[in-house]
């Protein structure tokens, strides 16, 4: 290969490069300002021969369908613009520093035990390999700066990893799975849902019978996949479902919480990830609230800061009219019969669960250390 050829193909690439880094449009101006700084280009001046060797090689990238151009029939002294031709090159990629940056500090915040999960072994390799652009000090830093600090109490159940992995693949092909759960006889799955909740992965799926349910991900054993794709209809008909528990009834209330250290730092602080409305008092913090009927949300309801709870109420109903809730929540009514109803569920199984924690106190009080 001549040292023309190699010229010719040393421009291609750093072209193709640095629109890839740069993602959106570039004018010719700034393309030739790259290639003049690197020294590909000798000369940076509009009317050099070095500006039309330019305006030809981009030409001919676009001419084979690797970039291309914004404006049509363009005239005057306006530059061209140019960019990547995703359709033509859908497996190359370049993020900037400042988005590799961004990557790094995401993955910082990430539990460790999530992190060894199999689904995520791709993505942890790309960032490997695209990080080896950023300065080891910069990376340093991120990796000793940024973190994710458990609770003390915070769980990871262990499970078979393979079957996470397998049901990934099915979601993703629309496929079902044969199962058994807890040691049942085995059935057909299809799974439409991974989540976590309090350290738990849950699978959510549709059986033989078109129900949807809940199953814990460790008590799944997996046979295979099979050729059977579930429809688009009961896809997008559970495509919001998590838990399935029939237990599981919202209601609107209220609660008030005492002022913290910290909290004023914050317009409205968010003490629960399902309340509607809060108002700053003298004393207390007002908040209304989506709250559960089932032992889940009952056993998380009490952190320190509550100091009241308040029935539902119309006042109560009118807010949450105003915001609109049913598109937000689904399964919240505003008949205030019907919550009132469904709060007392929840005192009923709140004075449940603090009597068993009374319990519990009682005979560590009467242990002898």
């Amino acid at each position: 290969m001549g040292n023309s050829e190699v010229s010719r193909l040393t421009l291609f690439i750093e072209i193709v490069n640095f629109l890839l880094r740069r993602g959106d449009f570039v004018t010719t101006t700034e393309i030739h300002e790259f290639l003049y700084r690197k020294g590909i280009l000798k000369d940076n001046s509009p009317g050099s021969s070095e500006r039309r060797r330019l305006n030809r090689t981009l030409e001919f990238l676009e001419q084979e369908g690797y970039i291309e151009s914004k404006h049509i029939n363009l005239k005057g002294r306006v530059p061209q613009e140019w960019k990547i031709n995703k359709k033509a090159l859908p497996y190359l990629t370049s993020l900037s520093e400042e988005e590799l940056v961004s990557l790094l500090t995401l993955m910082a915040f990430i539990p460790e035990s999530y992190k060894k999960l199999s689904i995520f072994k791709p993505l942890l390799g790309l960032i490997s390999r695209l990080s080896e652009e950023i300065d080891e000090e910069k990376k340093k830093r991120i990796e000793s700066s940024f973190s994710y600090e458990p609770q003390f109490l915070e769980r990871f159940v262990v499970f078979d990893d393979r079957n996470l992995k397998q049901i990934h693949d099915a979601i993703l092909n629309g496929k079902a799975l044969i199962v058994s759960y807890k040691s049942s006889n085995y059935f057909k799955l299809f799974p439409l849902k991974v989540f976590v909740y309090n350290g738990i992965l849950y699978a959510g799926g549709i059986d033989s019978e078109k129900e949807y349910k809940t199953y814990y991900l460790g008590g799944l054993k997996i046979i295979g996949e099979t050729k059977e794709t579930i429809s688009e209809f009961l896809r997008k008909k559970y495509e919001k479902s998590n838990f399935a528990f029939k237990d599981e009834k919202p209601f609107l209330f209220g609660i008030k919480v005492c002022p913290k250290w910290g909290m004023e730092f914050f317009e409205e602080p968010i003490i629960f990830p399902t309340q509607f409305f809060f108002q700053r008092n003298k004393d207390n913090y007002l908040i209304y609230l989506v709250g559960y009927t089932g032992s889940r949300f009952t056993s998380r309801f009490l952190v320190e800061e509550v100091i009241e709870i308040i029935p539902p109420t119309k006042e109560i109903i009118a807010k949450a009219k105003e915001c609109k809730l049913k598109e937000k929540f689904s399964g919240v009514t505003f008949s205030l019969k019907e919550n009132r109803k469904r709060f007392k569920f929840f005192v009923k199984e709140l004075g449940e669960f603090l009597s068993q924690r009374l319990i519990t106190f009682e005979k560590l009080k009467n242990t002898s250390l």
